[in-house]
């Protein structure tokens, strides 16, 4: 009877404030760093992963007698946590903070106190007085009747379906944004290097432009283990940049490199000019300048055949 009476006790108190308590559970996570590496730690880790944001979900979103029960309750709150876990990366992610287990953590602590507070509100409002406030398992008395208990498993059941297409759609809908967010924003750069470099002529000095023009060649080494997108531009370096050709976007596949070469016309005089190549990376952001990541190489070009002015201009 004493045991009993204590159960009976522990179900009120977790019944009165559940979102709290499991917000509580999940914040213990936070000692789970004590315990060694390994399948230890991920045992712990796992179910309050798995359970405690979807169930916050659900009890922030539906009123105890709308909420799926029992086993649809259970794969609803794994499918939002899955979905919520995927969210909280893509936040870290456009916020440009390092995804680790840490800051992931912190992210869905974050979450999961907002939706604590909204389903406590939704549970302290829902329980009122009243007939209709007598049948919910929330109340302080949760010994219900059997036509009370019939009542509200006949209702479950019957809306099972349309719990099963909202959860569907909103996992879906996060999951979906989700992808479509990472696809369209750009890319920390992955592990390995770009550089761009001239092959030839060799640059040593000014480089000799022939009457009829002159080709330079280079080359675009990506030694990084995805596709790339490049926007490649030439310019006339001096007071300001003219083009000096149609820029232009290449794809380089990994650990492959890319040769072009670059038209430079006849000069007008015989002064020295500065030529200025640009690649810039269309998808991935430097982390230090959160800017996108660009190379560039220069080369000062002169046609030795011509009279160079006492003052030369920038073309």
């Amino acid at each position: 009877m004493i045991a009993r009476s204590a159960l009976r006790r522990l179900k009120l108190l977790w019944l009165s404030a559940w979102p709290l308590w499991a917000l509580l559970v999940f914040a213990s996570l936070a000692v789970d760093r004590l315990l060694p590496e390994g399948y230890a730690r991920a045992v712990v880790a796992a179910p309050v992963l798995l359970l405690v944001p979807g169930s916050l979900t659900l009890g922030a979103a539906f009123s105890q007698r709308r909420r799926p029960q029992g086993t649809a309750f259970v794969c609803y709150t794994a499918l939002l946590s899955v979905a919520w876990s995927a969210f909280a990366s893509l936040i870290l992610y456009v916020l440009h903070v390092l995804i680790t287990a840490d800051s992931t953590f912190s992210c869905l602590f974050i979450i999961s106190t907002a939706l604590a507070a909204v389903a406590e509100a939704r549970l302290i409002l829902g329980r009122g007085t009243g007939r209709r406030a007598a049948v919910r398992p929330e109340t302080l008395d949760p010994d219900l009747s059997d036509a009370e208990a019939d009542e509200v498993e006949t209702s479950a059941t019957g809306k099972g379906r349309y719990y099963t297409v909202i959860a569907l759609v909103a996992g879906i809908s996060l999951l979906a944004g989700a992808l479509y967010a990472y696809d369209r924003l750009p890319h920390p750069a992955s592990t390995g290097y770009t550089w761009l470099a001239w092959t030839r002529p060799p640059i040593s000095g000014d480089i000799n432009i022939s009457p009829t023009g002159t080709r330079l060649s280079f080359r675009i080494v990506h030694h990084q283990s995805n596709t790339a997108t490049f926007r490649l531009s030439a310019a006339w370096q001096g007071t300001r940049f003219r083009p000096l050709a149609k820029p232009l976007t290449v794809r380089v596949g990994p650990n492959r490199t890319f040769r072009g070469s670059l038209f430079i016309p006849p000069l007008p005089d015989g002064c020295t000019y500065r030529v200025v190549v640009v690649l810039t990376a269309t998808r991935q952001i430097n982390a230090s300048t959160e800017k996108q990541q660009t190379w560039s190489v220069n080369a000062d070009v002169r046609d030795p055949r011509k009279p160079q002015k006492k003052a030369c201009a920038s073309l």
